[in-house]
């Protein structure tokens, strides 16, 4: 055997047993691209608009923060629908009152695709960026980025008579609102505002976008607090209840490797096991992987916590031999 480590989700190096070494701080909150949204309702659909560069943050250059109750304005509308749809920017400058408006680009770009007509028809030469974006606006915009069809179903009993109901009608239909009044839900609540985690969950709904699976950190990570022969750490991990989770793990050797070593590496001794609140789960065993000079073995599951406190426990084993043992404290939340 040439060497052994514990591997994470996408990295694999030779000198991974150096995050062990040296004791840090415990603790570390898993909080996807923001840490302002954690635990609330829309915290997955935030995260996958993030995931999809439609959205960048609200607290630049940090952009720590995703401002989840935080009002949208028409400016910031054409922004997320212009990295939404991939809109292609254009040289006709259609309104008189976005000058200088860090949206302005954007504005132009959903005008030259018919998603905005103006805010002050018939003559419609304003578009009003600073405007807030109320329920039923959203849905005009929504229906025209999309090209919905019209529906002849009537979802909901409080936009009788509104400019939107056509396009309410229309996003009810494709599946991208579901009322404002759960579980009932016979309300559209047109003139509410648009909050941006609001926006974040029709986005993500019109879109089809996919959650991401954040890693729990089982391996590799600088707060482990270890034993002075770093075989045995320890961390306390916060995260919301209720999403998915991933753990991936595995062992590597350097290649090339002795025909010893490559039986050694693919025993069924050795392994990466995990256990969760006392009980041992199943893993699904990835296809071995050569590349940066190693060869790998991976496990995965992926998982969620019920809020609370809970135990996971990673083993490593090599040849039968326990080569590490790592232990987290999960707090779950939401």
């Amino acid at each position: 055997m040439k060497t052994w480590a514990p591997i994470a989700l996408v990295t694999i190096v030779v000198a991974s047993l150096a995050v062990f070494a040296i004791p840090r701080a415990e603790g570390v909150a898993l909080s996807g691209y923001f840490t302002d949204d954690d635990g609330t309702l829309f915290e997955n659909d935030i995260d996958a608009l993030a995931f999809a560069d439609i959205t960048r943050g609200c607290n630049p250059p940090a952009n720590t923060h995703f401002c989840p109750d935080g009002t949208v304005n028409r400016g910031s509308m054409a922004a997320f629908l212009r990295r939404a749809l991939d809109l292609p920017s254009t040289s006709t400058d259609y309104f008189v009152d976005d000058n200088n408006s860090i949206f302005e680009a954007d504005i132009n770009a959903i005008a030259a695709a018919g998603i905005t007509r103006g805010c002050n028809p018939p003559t419609n030469n304003r578009y009003c960026p600073d405007s807030a974006v109320n329920r039923g606006s959203m849905a005009a915009f929504l229906k025209r980025a999309l090209g919905l069809p019209n529906s002849n179903t009537n979802y909901f009993v409080d936009d009788n008579g509104s400019i939107f109901e056509a396009d309410i009608n229309a996003i009810a239909a494709a599946g991208i609102t579901r009322g404002c009044n759960p579980p009932t839900n016979n309300r559209y609540c047109p003139g509410d505002p648009v909050r941006r985690g609001n926006m974040a969950a029709f986005l993500t709904r019109a879109l089809s976008l996919p959650i991401p699976i954040l890693e729990i950190p089982v391996g590799r990570h600088s707060a482990f607090q270890c034993s002075k022969d770093g075989v045995r750490c320890s961390l306390t991990v916060d995260l919301s209840a209720g999403r998915a989770y991933r753990v991936q793990e595995g062992v590597f050797q350097v290649t090339p490797a002795s025909s010893a070593e490559s039986a050694q590496l693919n025993s069924s001794n050795t392994s990466f096991a995990m256990i969760v609140d006392g009980s041992s789960l199943s893993l699904n065993e990835l296809s071995q992987i050569t590349a940066g000079g190693v060869t790998a073995r991976r496990w995965r599951r992926d998982l969620s916590f019920s809020s609370g406190t809970h135990t996971l426990i990673g083993v490593w084993r090599w040849n039968g031999t326990v080569i590490q043992t790592n232990t987290l404290t999960i707090r779950a939340s939401g």
